[in-house]
């Protein structure tokens, strides 16, 4: 085997534009056969030479590893162990129910009102319950290359309370060339990340004393103003959290519809008189 596979690999690799070739035999173990047109069928497009031939390669050597174990089972295990039908059947059994679940999960339809309003519900109900003892922040945030042209502009909009909320079009707009940044008011943040992304101790204080900074780090230069800030946040007050909750909630509905469907078919199958128990 290690002698030709080179070779089968590399005319492997040359033929795998031309279907119409005779198929050739690749791998052979105890009268099982792999032929090039089988591996032909697994290979990805657009791939390399060099990646072809790494491929074909771990291809043949794990078919030829999973022939030799079969074999070997075939040789080792008596003729109960290697009776799976029931096994098989109750695996299939089990993928056709779940491929149904799916299905009609992808028919049901949220309602999204009902479900902003169950959200809301559950965040009041467990907000403190659920609080968590990080400091977190809103702020509005742009990162900028040191020396841009812009950030005069964006300074002089951005650190003006009234120009901040009135222009924000403008600045947006100013700001397609910057690294990054956020404008979003209601997003809260981990103090914790701005710091280091900013080397700066933000304190409670700062949003009265002193909500706007201005910083240079290596070739960025940094500009934020400081909105509000807690000492712990709760589940309302991250988007990951809002996700997380809105996810729970819809996977609850899918359940209960799931439990509503089969109840409804048991109690049709009833009527009909299919069921016999």
């Amino acid at each position: 085997m290690r002698k030709i596979l080179p070779i089968v690999i590399a005319a492997l690799v040359l033929f795998t534009a031309c279907q119409k070739k005779k198929d050739k035999l690749a791998a052979e173990v105890y009268y099982h056969k792999l032929y090039e047109s089988e591996i032909r069928n697994n290979m990805p497009s657009g791939l390399s030479k060099e990646d072809s031939m790494t491929m074909v390669h771990e291809y043949i050597n794990q078919w030829v590893r999973e022939q030799l174990l079969l074999h070997e089972a075939d040789r080792l295990l008596s003729a109960r162990e290697k009776n799976f039908d029931k096994k098989i059947d109750e695996y299939r059994n089990s993928l056709l129910i779940n491929a149904l679940y799916d299905k009609l999960a992808e028919e049901m339809t949220v309602d999204e009102a009902a479900l902003k309003k169950e959200m809301a519900d559950f965040n009041k109900r467990y907000d403190n319950s659920y609080a968590v003892k990080r400091p977190i922040m809103q702020l509005n945030y742009v990162k900028l290359p040191k020396g841009s042209p812009i950030l005069p502009e964006v300074r002089a909009i951005l650190f003006d309370p009234s120009r901040r909320t009135s222009e924000k079009d403008t600045l947006v707009a100013l700001l397609g060339d910057s690294i990054e940044y956020m404008l979003d008011d209601d997003q809260w943040l981990y103090v914790e990340d701005i710091q280091r992304e900013v080397s700066v101790d933000i304190e409670p204080e700062m949003v009265k004393t002193h909500p706007t900074i201005e910083k240079e780090i290596g070739n960025d230069h940094y500009l934020l103003v400081i909105l509000k800030y807690k000492s712990q946040r709760s589940v309302s007050e991250t988007e990951e959290e809002q996700a997380a909750v809105r996810m729970m909630l819809v996977n609850q509905r899918r359940q209960q519809y799931l439990d509503e469907y089969v109840n409804k078919l048991y109690d049709e199958a009833l009527k009909k008189g299919v069921i016999i128990q």
